[in-house]
Formats: structure tokens, sequence, C-alpha cells
């Protein structure tokens, strides 16, 4: 018992994650997770689809979810996305908190780091709020998707269990779909959100959906409580602002690129910039890229939601830091945003990220490369970078690849889901201290540049 009260809280997040995708794997390889006159699936197959739906990454190595995969693995596939978007840790804490526990000091340590806070205090209220907004939240998501999918098929049963799945994929920001389960989609269902890319009243739900989910509960909650700009935490106003800017100019830049006579519409377009900072959905066939508009998706996939949501890559707040932080350096002053300095750990984090992220990035493009070579490359920048922002866009390669290529994407999901910063933190023996021992070291100037 004293040794797992020793145990870093970032083991213990990997170790809660890994486990979860574990139980999924074992659930999806039972023969009752696929419709009769499908093949279950390995266990290969079986982790890559539990590892997808818990990191919230939509990558599939199955080719239509709605028609091959059961009730029952439509179920499990929700929970899982469900459970990685919220995090087990929370869901975990909610459950012990309505029963009426005691939360100890060493879980609220570990519902910190697990929810990317800054302080102990009310964390346990904060638990409480991000389950309440989470069912508010998807509660009238499933009911606007329902009146949206209703004429999609007779059977009304199925275009509500759509609409469940669809809200849940949508806020968590996975792009896994079951639409081929529908009548009037059916075997075109293998196209994500492509063959109802002209739906404006689902498309606005999915984004919306979206945004919610990739905004971060911290700054729902200041949003919802303050309900003035001027009173917003600074947070707050940096995710907000990056936010915005990403999803105007993502799709402005998207419709600027697009080849012409393609017919792309502003409504492809601004799901499309919305989607790629990591929900997945798509409504434009991502195959058809050119040079221009796979440079923009990889760039907003790689920056991905904010700090506390349900999405990953590096996240909002960390681009600003560096961006702002790069202009102030040409300015030769110091970063100040809305009248405050932004500390040095916080950019020195933000760089530790950023630097990671791209360093495990090439290795998992150089992996792959000697693994599957017939490949090319841009396939693979693609593929890798949708997998570590758990983004779930693909150019269709996921289903071409080799095992150990599958294996490689499955450890860039896992790594996305957790952060970087939880992996580097593993072997930080300081994490109840934090970084200073006392001990003051001469300063040294490096010759750089």
């Amino acid at each position: 018992m004293i040794f797992i009260k020793s145990i870093s809280p970032y083991i213990k997040i990997c170790l809660t994650f890994a486990g979860v995708i574990l139980v999924g794997a074992f659930l999806l390889m039972l023969p009752i997770a696929v419709n009769p006159g499908y093949e279950s699936l390995n266990f290969v197959d079986a982790l890559f689809m539990s590892t997808t739906s818990v990191c919230v990454t939509g990558l599939t190595v199955v080719a239509n979810a709605g028609l091959q995969m059961s009730v029952f693995g439509k179920v499990v596939l929700a929970l899982l996305i469900e459970i990685g978007g919220l995090s087990f840790i929370t869901i975990f804490t909610f459950f012990i908190i309505i029963t009426g526990n005691k939360i100890g000091i060493s879980n609220r340590f570990l519902l910190k780091e697990s929810l990317n806070s800054n302080s102990l205090k009310g964390i346990v209220g904060v638990v409480k709020k991000i389950i309440f907004l989470a069912l508010i939240i998807q509660g009238i998501g499933i009911l606007l998707n329902f009146l949206a999918l209703y004429n999609y098929d007779s059977n009304k049963w199925d275009v509500f269990g759509v609409s469940v799945f669809h809200t849940i994929a949508s806020f968590n920001n996975s792009g896994l779909d079951i639409f081929g389960q529908l009548e009037v989609i059916g075997e075109a269902g293998n196209g994500s959100m492509i063959p109802v890319a002209s739906d404006v009243f689902l498309n606005i739900n999915t984004m919306l959906l979206i945004v919610f989910g990739g905004l971060g509960f911290i700054v729902l909650d200041d949003i919802i409580r303050k309900r003035n700009w001027k009173k917003f935490n600074i947070n707050t106003k940096i995710v907000l602002i990056t936010t915005f800017v990403l999803i105007f100019s993502g799709a402005i830049l998207l419709k600027l690129c697009a080849p012409n006579g393609s017919g792309r519409t502003w409504l492809e377009c601004f799901l499309m910039s919305i989607s790629s900072r990591t929900a997945g959905f798509q409504s434009i066939d991502c195959a058809d890229f050119n040079g221009g508009e796979f440079c923009v998706i990889n760039f907003l996939m790689f920056i991905g939601a904010s700090p506390g949501s349900t999405g990953g890559g590096i996240k909002t707040s960390t681009f600003f830091v560096i961006l702002v932080t790069i202009i102030s350096f040409a300015l030769g002053r110091k970063p100040v945003v809305f009248k405050r300095e932004i500390a040095n750990s916080v950019i020195i984090k933000s760089l530790a990220l950023a630097i990671t992220a791209i360093l495990f990035c090439c290795v998992a493009v150089f992996l792959i490369s000697i693994i599957d070579p017939e490949i090319a490359v841009n396939r693979i920048i693609f593929e890798v970078i949708s997998a570590f922002s758990t983004t779930g866009l693909s150019m269709g390669l996921t289903p071409e690849l080799s095992w150990g290529s599958e294996l490689v994407i499955i450890f860039m999901m896992y790594f996305g889901r957790l952060g970087p910063l939880t992996i580097l933190s593993i072997i930080n023996k300081n994490w109840r201290t934090g970084s200073e021992n006392g001990i003051r070291y001469v300063e040294e100037k490096v010759v750089i540049g």
C-alpha cells in the first residue's frame, strides 16, 4: 500500500489508460462485438480499435464500423470514447464522490495532474462540474443530432443509437463514426461525414460539439460563471482567441487552397478546419488533398485543442506561448500578455512539449518508413501527426499498414493522448516537491545560433 502511494501520479495516469485500453481490446475481440458474417477482430486490430477509442483519435482498421460492429461492439466503443475523453480517473473520482467517500491528498494530486490543473484548490468541485457539463452538453447534442438524422433511417432506434454515438464522438473529439448503420448511407458509411457533407444542420451540430469539447472544461466553467470578457482569466482569453483565429484562418486557407473546379463549400472548409484540430471527421476526402491543403491540415492537427479538453495536440495555449515568445524575442522585449509577463517555467514547458512532440513524430515516421518502405512518406507524415494529435484524419493509409506499423501508430495515439509532458514526467523523481532542490549553480551563457 505504501508502495502504491509512493508511485508517481504520472505513472498512475499512464497505467490507468493502458489498463482501460487492454480491457477494451479484450471486449472487442469477442465474437459478439461484430455482426454475423464478419470475422472477429484479431488482437492487434482490437488493440488498435481500443486505443483509437480511449485516446479519442478516430483512426480505424475497420472499413465500415456501422455495418461491421454489433450493438455490443458499438456500445463498447462509445464507452471507451467517453472514458478516454473525460479520463477514467475523473469518472472514477466522480463515483467516489457521489457515494460519499473522501478523496485523499495523493488522489487529489493525481486528479490535478490528470486534469492539467495548476492548483489542488477546489479540484474535487472541478470534477463535479466536468461531469455535469459533459452530460448537459451531450444530452442537448443527442437531441439535436436525432432531429438532424431523423429521416436517414425508418428504424428510429437505429437513428437514436447513431445520434448518441455521434454526439459522444463529436464532444470527445473522436473521429469514429457509425453512419454506415443508417439506411440512407449504408455502404457509403466508410467515408466519415462525406456522405452527409451537405447536411447543414448535422454539420453545425457536429462543429459546435467539437468546439465545446475542445475548449476545455476549465475554460467552459470560467465562461459560464463570469460571462464577461474583462473578467475572464488569462488562460480563457488565450484559448478563445487562439481557437477562433485557427478556426477562421484554417477555413479561409482551405478555401483558397482548394483546386479549381473542386466545388468546395464554406461548410466543408469550416468543418475540416474545426475537425482537424483533433476531432477527425472529414467532409473532404483527405486522399485528394493538394500540397497547400496538406500543409494547412497538418499544421492545425499538430496544434490541436486546448488544455484540459477532450482533444490532443500540443494545445492552443502552448502554440500561443511559443508564438508570443518568438515575437517578443524578435522585438527585444519580455513576453507580456494582457499586462502579465509569461513565466519562464511556462515558456520552458511549452518548448519542451513542442520539441518532444516533433522528435517523437520524426522517429515514428522513420520507423514506419523502414517497416513499410513502399508507402509514400507524405502519407506516413499525415498519419503520424493525426495519431499524435489524436485527430483521426486519414489519407486511407491505416488499413494498409503492416502490424508493425500499426503498433507504431498505436503508441503515437497513446503518447498523444497522455501528452509529452506526462510521458517526460515519468522519470521526474521530484514530483512531490517540484524541480527546486535548494542548490543554485553559476549561470553560463552557451553559444547558440
